[in-house]
């Protein structure tokens, strides 16, 4: 029988849970779609939804995603034939509780005291968060498999080219990241982060990937230690490998050849089909959380401490309502570097001409995974260099 405490753990955690599934589905998903609409308008140079005014404002481009997924739910599905009846009820569901369970080891912000209790906005705390989050990738990318060979002939043919391009993007994407664990020394998405939050001197790099220095703090002019300036082609690596991995646009051939008629999801419609789009715009947030948190300091902002943030503000009020207000202050630093890189993805979309599935191949195996191999090298002799020096 459970206890009371952990009783009260269970609702505590059910209500974090509760709290992050509106976040992202109700909060973060429409805006991504909304940002997608607009953002490829204005590249394109079109007008766009000109929008309905409510009460002197415009108020039809925000509630438009509303619109589509409401939409989605009128449209039937397609009668699947018997012998995948099955797959292709389960699958989509599948497609989407891969990306959407990764963000319960996303680290929203840092710890926080409030007398003898510490706060942290992260639903699960995963020792190997990198590694978690990889394999629910995984998984998405084999129900993707699943739910193309399921279908017709061509959505097999689309299963078969999006497995190979998978398996490349993996490859890659592995590679990217090995660099940044090493100058981190950690799979701890939460670690990275809070290894991030202090700065550099910009003549001091090699003093900065210093572990005997006992930190990464120089004094005259300084630099913030994120993982875009301690590595900058990881960063570019790493970018590229997600968007090829996770089918990202431009690297989305395999939804829209025509040889291939829709791909993978060429037998799906509907609220099936609004699965698909929904795990996308999921995968997007995900992996630029991820960017985020590796590269870009997380939560943190750069040249203020969360230290010297808590002590400035605690000298005018008390210790607990300092926490409370770098808590606030951090998380919008950390919603505000997501939406900066969301953007980013959605300009490269709209940028960028759409390779052929052969072209992203060769991207993956012949300059992705060699300069990934180059990169990781060249890391991991600077620290074998520094810290025999430091020694």
């Amino acid at each position: 029988m459970i206890g009371e405490s952990s009783s009260d753990q269970l609702w505590g955690l059910t209500l974090q849970a509760l709290l992050l599934l509106g976040l992202v589905l109700g909060i973060l998903v429409p805006l991504v779609a909304w940002a997608e609409r607009k953002q490829t308008t204005l590249v394109a140079g079109r007008g766009g939804f000109a929008g309905t005014p409510l009460g002197g404002i415009r108020l039809a481009d925000w509630v438009r995603p509303l619109a589509d997924g409401l939409k989605l739910l009128g449209k039937r599905d397609k009668t699947p034939r018997p012998s995948a009846r099955g797959i292709q009820g389960w699958v989509p569901l599948l497609i989407v509780l891969a990306p959407l369970l990764g963000f319960a080891a996303i680290p929203w912000s840092g710890h926080y005291e409030f007398g003898e209790t510490s706060v942290s906005v992260v639903l699960a705390d995963v020792e190997a968060g990198v590694l978690f989050i990889f394999a629910l990738a995984g998984l998405g990318a084999l129900a993707t498999v699943w739910a193309g060979l399921a279908g017709n002939k061509r959505a097999r043919l689309a299963a078969l080219r999006s497995a190979g391009l998978g398996l490349s993007g993996d490859l890659a994407l592995f590679f990217a990241v090995l660099p940044m664990l090493l100058i981190f020394g950690s799979l701890s998405l939460a670690e990275m982060a809070r290894g991030q939050d202090s700065s550099f001197a910009l003549l001091g790099f090699w003093s900065a990937l210093s572990p005997a220095s006992g930190g990464l703090v120089a004094s005259g002019p300084t630099w913030p230690a994120w993982g875009i300036f301690l590595n900058p082609p990881a960063f570019i690596l790493f970018l590229t490998a997600g968007s090829v991995r996770l089918g990202l646009p431009p690297f989305h051939g395999e939804h829209a050849d025509p040889e291939i008629a829709g791909g993978t999801r060429s037998d799906y419609a509907g609220l099936s089909l609004g699965l698909f789009s929904l795990a996308a715009r999921l995968q997007t947030l995900l992996f630029s959380a991820l960017v985020v948190l590796i590269f870009l300091g997380g939560w943190t902002i750069p040249w203020l401490s969360q230290t010297t943030l808590v002590d400035a503000i605690s000298r005018w009020v008390g210790g607990g309502v300092a926490n409370a207000i770098c808590l606030g202050v951090h998380l919008a630093s950390f919603f505000f570097k997501l939406f900066g890189v969301v953007c980013l993805q959605l300009m490269i979309r709209s940028s960028l001409p759409r390779p052929s599935y052969e072209r992203a191949m060769d991207l993956c195996w012949k300059i992705v995974v060699p300069a990934a191999l180059i990169d990781l090298m060249l890391t991991a002799g600077a620290l074998h260099f520094i810290g025999g020096s430091g020694g």
